[in-house]
Parts: C-alpha cells; structure tokens; sequence
C-alpha cells in the first residue's frame, strides 16, 4: 500500500479527512478513514495510481435505520458533513476501525460482486466479527476515472456495515467481478459487465 499525499492532493475536487470527534465523552478518531492510495498494474507495464476516499456512511446512519423518533436523537448524536445529516453509529465506527481499511486495501484478493448492475455499484464482504461470530460486513463502493489526471482512478467507498440478516438473495445471485476489471472498466469508462 502506498500513501501519497501529492496524489490524493491533485484531485480535482476536495478531499475530506474526518479528523476525530468526541461522542459521549469519547473519542472517535477517523483517521483510519483518510485518503489513501494504492498501485495497481492494469495491463503489463501499465500502473495506475488509485485514490480511495471513505464517506460519512462508514460510521454513520441513516435517521429511519436509527428506529428512534427524530425528536428523541440528541444534537450531540448527529453528524452533519454539509451535504447531509446523519447519526452517529458506535457500531459502524467500531467496526469500520477493526476491518474497513485492510479489507480497501486488499481489495485485490477478495470476492467483489456487482451489487446493482444500474449503476457502477461493486460490494466486498468480510464474514467475520470482532468476536469471531459469523456475520456479513458489506462495503459498497463504485470507482471513477479522475478527470484531470491520467492514470488515475478514483475508488469511493460509498458505505460499509454489518447485513443485519445477512446477504440478500440477489446478493447471494449477484456475479463476481475482478478489480481489475473494475478497473479497467473505470479506466475505459464503460460499464463493467461481469
């Protein structure tokens, strides 16, 4: 794995570290959620730099999945990234720390599955919990070529958490895909057909 912030810098939009924040007198350091890099050889002599940025989704969720009634969640539980607001979830921050950026960044060796064939939406599963008990860690991500850079790809993990019931049957369906032909589908930008 390699990080570089000349990389992650020269992308053309703005890139979002989420520093740490403080939930019940605890801290949450984000850290593990920073932009980072990682080469990938394409094609033979082909390398391409991969940029992969994490969204709020990772340690947050949405106010219907949250059960509460919105006037029952205090301010202190909800994040706001400037775009949306959501709450908080110890669970998906807990678990997003033990799994979520080695699973990135051994992204190579995994099973990937095309999660919606509509849009370019990839999902990887770790099947395993931090007691050791069976479950479904689901991370969906979608990639992009950078426009301003060649040989640059852009990977966006769109949101990571535990399948409460695990795999749904089209996810239990859906076909695996490769990287690298996630890749080189982004790279072409075509869509992948797996």
């Amino acid at each position: 794995m390699l990080t570089l912030a000349s990389d992650i810098n020269d992308i053309s939009f703005r890139v979002r570290s989420f520093g740490s924040l403080i939930v019940d007198g605890q801290v949450w350091d984000l850290a593990h959620l920073d932009p980072f890099t990682f080469p990938f050889e394409l094609e033979p002599d082909y390398l391409v730099t991969v940029v992969v940025f994490f969204s709020c989704h990772c340690f947050t969720r949405s106010f219907a999945r949250d059960g509460r009634p919105r006037s029952e969640i205090s301010p202190s539980e909800i994040y706001d990234d400037g775009r949306e607001k959501r709450v908080l979830c110890q669970d998906r921050y807990q678990t997003s720390r033990r799994l979520l950026r080695d699973l990135m960044s051994t992204l190579a060796t995994r099973r990937i599955t095309l999660a919606d064939e509509r849009q370019p939406n990839f999902v990887t599963v770790e099947t395993m919990d931090h007691l050791g008990l069976s479950s479904v860690y689901a991370v969906f991500f979608e990639v992009s070529k950078a426009k301003a850079r060649k040989r640059r790809l852009i990977l966006q993990v769109q949101s990571a958490y535990i399948l409460e019931g695990g795999l749904s049957k089209r996810q239990l369906a859906a076909k695996k895909v490769t990287l690298r032909s996630i890749l080189l589908a982004a790279m072409e930008r075509r869509k992948i057909r797996p």
